[in-house]
Formats: structure tokens, sequence, C-alpha cells
């Protein structure tokens, strides 16, 4: 008698941990991934006061890591990483971004383009490029 007893113990231990890993696992937080375009609503602005060029534009809400934009004389400069002048967004306000531009030279047309880095990831998206004319 005492020998069934125990027999029959071991297939409950087992059933009740069974149980328990399966509560356990079905409390297992689900990873869900949304996807954003940061360009959306980009809406690009480039302001002029006192020497200093200010570009603005607003990105779809998200946690970048790091946001700014790549300034060249060319569009081919840019698709090429050739000569950029890379400069780090200040965030004006909810997803308003700013960047100020100095010691650019006269009646000329510069090229940019704005880039965010994940905060997730290593990833990094750049949106179209964007051109504005100096003053004379």
């Amino acid at each position: 008698m005492r020998y069934q007893l125990q027999k029959d113990v071991k297939p409950i231990k087992m059933l009740l941990l069974s149980g328990f890993l399966l509560v356990l696992l079905a409390c297992k937080k689900e990873i869900t991934e949304t996807a954003v375009d940061a360009f959306a609503q980009i809406n690009t602005e480039v302001k002029y006061s006192k020497g200093i060029y200010n570009v603005q534009f607003t990105l779809q809400e998200y946690p970048y890591k790091e946001v700014g934009i790549k300034l060249a004389i060319s569009k081919s400069m840019i698709h090429q990483n050739l000569n950029v002048r890379q400069e780090i967004a200040n965030q004006a306000s909810l997803n308003r971004y700013a960047v100020f531009l100095n010691n650019l030279a006269a009646n000329k047309t510069y090229y940019y383009q704005i880039y965010v880095k994940d905060s997730a990831s290593a990833k990094e998206v750049y949106s179209d490029i964007f051109s504005f004319t100096t003053n004379p």
C-alpha cells in the first residue's frame, strides 16, 4: 500500500509542474513591432535671421536616438556621402526639430537630407533630399 501511494504522487507532481509552466508561458509578454514613417508629415522650412539659417522639420512621434541633417552643395554628394556636413538637430517642440547653420556661402544652393537613428536598433533612415538657396 505504501509503495502504491508514492507511485501515484509522481504523476501528480508532474501534472502540477506542467500546469505551472503552462501558466508561466501563457503570461509571457508578447513583443509587437510597430512601423513608424518618421517623415510622413515632415513640413520642412528654412528661416534666415542675422546670418544664421534655421532648418526646421516635423517628425512622427518616436523615441529617436539621434536626429540630424546631412548638408552638401549637390544631391550627388549626399548620395555618395562625399564632403557632407552632418549636423545634429535639437528638439524645438513636440515632434518639431531645428538645425542652426552658419558660415554658408552667399547666393548658393545647398541640399540637405534629414536622418533619424532608431533607439531600438542600429538602423538609420533618410528622408528625401531638400534644398534652399542662401541670400545674396
